[in-house]
């Protein structure tokens, strides 16, 4: 499969940073808007950006989890009003 610039698409997705996978995952979604891809090439840039996006939003929880615990070790008020059950 050509990769058309996704230069990451083979790559291991933990070793990304958010941003990267963000990017990716904005690739994939603009070739897959565009429809100038194959049905296989369509169901394996589904399957990665699945990846990509699951990544993305595992990291933006640890993120706002540890705001949330340097705002308590603070004594600061949580501004995002996280529960352990939230994360």
């Amino acid at each position: 499969m050509t990769t058309g610039g996704l230069h990451n698409m083979a790559g291991k997705i933990d070793k990304l940073s958010y941003e990267e996978a963000l990017e990716e995952l904005k690739q994939i979604v603009a070739r897959l808007n565009e429809g100038k891809v194959t049905l296989d090439e369509s169901l394996q840039l589904y399957k990665r950006g699945n990846e990509l996006a699951a990544y993305c939003d595992k990291k933006l929880r640890e993120v706002t989890q540890k705001i949330s615990e340097v705002n308590k070790a603070t004594g600061g008020e949580d501004p995002l009003n996280i529960e352990e059950s939230d994360v």
